[in-house]
């Protein structure tokens, strides 16, 4: 797997804390959950047309997965999922909406994509593609942030291009 180094996902400590909390309350099984904020691309000096993609998180929603297992998670309720990014949209302040940037989740013992994930991403890459589909658009190229919940190392993924790539996460010390 290739590391991409234009894109990075910034976590403040606060959520980063949150994000451990939610892992010790699914304990043992997987936990899962929604980052929300702001992308940023911003233009590289060095090269023409080409840009670095900043993830700036602004709050996290922890979610009860459908499906209790130490190997796997699933949120079922479309509904019930539609209506947390709604609100999370809208609970930001300032002049810019908070949008869904990352999936969330744990692995009893690594931080790093199993074949489910891996196929649960090549799925929502092909599932957006369909016309008039709204969710499945909202988690079209979405990072996934996955946690080791025995040390709580994380790492953060995307598939991008018919191609998983692993991206820099880091924590912030303030928001």
């Amino acid at each position: 797997m290739r590391f991409e180094k234009d894109m990075v996902i910034f976590i403040p400590e606060k959520i980063f804390e949150e994000m451990k909390s939610c892992v010790d309350s699914a304990s043992p099984n997987e936990a899962c959950g929604l980052l929300f904020g702001v992308l940023n691309q911003i233009k590289n000096p060095e090269i023409e047309n080409d840009f670095f993609y900043h993830y700036h998180i602004k709050k996290f929603e922890c979610i009860e997965s459908d499906q209790k297992s130490t190997v796997s998670f699933l949120i079922n309720n479309i509904e019930t999922l539609h209506e947390i990014i709604e609100e999370k949209r809208k609970e930001d302040s300032s002049s810019k909406n908070l949008n869904l940037l990352s999936i969330f989740h744990s692995h009893p013992g690594s931080a790093y994509p199993s074949g489910f994930d891996e196929n649960h991403m090549r799925y929502l890459d092909k599932f957006s593609k369909l016309p008039n589909n709204y969710v499945s658009k909202t988690f079209k190229n979405q990072i996934w942030t996955i946690m080791n919940a025995n040390n709580f190392d994380l790492n953060g993924f995307i598939y991008l291009q018919d191609e998983f790539l692993q991206i820099e996460v880091k924590i912030l010390d303030e928001d």
